[in-house]
């Protein structure tokens, strides 16, 4: 890190790239499991098998569970979110430049985040289809909610607050022309609400996010089912690049994603 910069501004940047990155621009990474090891090129999530309880006679031996172990890795990618700024014009412009970089760097490797977490979700084998025999239309309604709901619960998935169902805007739209969601009378927390705070309805804890993969209507998963590999977390730099007299400020990760269990996870589509 330059000594030339002044250090008020390389403290700030740091300090508002990492309140933006957590607080602003994933919307994705507080809701899977998330695990770090500094310095690592693959992280690994592991997997316990499930057990059954036995009787035995007396002083006869107990017969072990034999849990089976497995575990799912995800493989570490470096992201970088750079920006040049020339010596000149800061001498000209306001500490604000900070505030813009740093909310700039902290979004992009958010957004980052949430791509790699919907790579890693698309690759599902689970898929539910919206248009049924019933209703044509493929669009989100109180029947593919309570079957995306059974499918999970069919799976011995937690029905517990930690089930969320990520849609689109246009998701959205159809969930609200659900009477069950809008009412007082049925829901206490409004769906009416941005991603930073999901409402919880059905089961689920919603979230709306703009850039779901080609084709998704949406995902629901469990956040046990969804691994989050942090080699390094979000970290700042300002440093001084004499072949441009500029500074470079940037704020980098290493991170990756994988799904840890395939029964916690499904892929809304509106047809087959």
């Amino acid at each position: 890190m330059s000594t030339y910069a002044p250090v008020s501004f390389i403290q700030q940047y740091d300090a508002e790239v990492k309140q933006v990155y957590q607080q602003r621009a994933s919307l994705l990474r507080g809701t899977v499991r998330t695990r770090t090891n500094v310095g690592a090129e693959r992280i690994y999530f592991p997997i316990l098998g499930k057990g059954d309880a036995t009787t035995k006679a007396r002083h006869a031996d107990v017969v072990p569970m034999n849990l089976e172990h497995d575990r799912r890795y995800a493989d570490m990618r470096d992201y970088f979110a750079p920006e040049y700024a020339d010596d000149l014009d800061m001498d000209k412009i306001n500490w604000s430049l900070v505030s813009e970089y740093s909310q700039a760097a902290g979004m992009a490797l958010g957004r980052r985040t949430d791509a790699i977490l919907f790579e890693a979700m698309n690759q599902t084998p689970n898929e539910q289809v919206a248009a049924d025999a019933d209703d044509s239309s493929g669009e989100i309604t109180l029947r593919v909610i309570t079957q995306a709901s059974r499918n999970l619960t069919e799976l011995d998935v937690p029905a517990d607050r930690d089930r969320f169902f990520v849609v689109s805007p246009e998701g959205l739209q159809e969930l609200l022309e659900i009477t069950g969601a809008t009412s007082s009378d049925f829901v206490r927390e409004q769906l009416l609400v941005t991603g930073q705070a999901p409402a919880f309805w059905m089961g689920f804890s919603w979230i709306v996010h703009t850039n779901l993969p080609d084709g998704v209507k949406g995902f629901y998963y469990h956040r046990q089912a969804i691994g989050h590999g942090i080699s390094r977390d979000i970290n700042s730099e300002v440093a001084w690049i004499s072949q441009k007299d500029s500074w470079l400020i940037k704020a980098k990760m290493s991170m990756g994603a994988t799904i840890i269990d395939d029964d916690g996870v499904f892929r809304l589509v509106a047809t087959s």
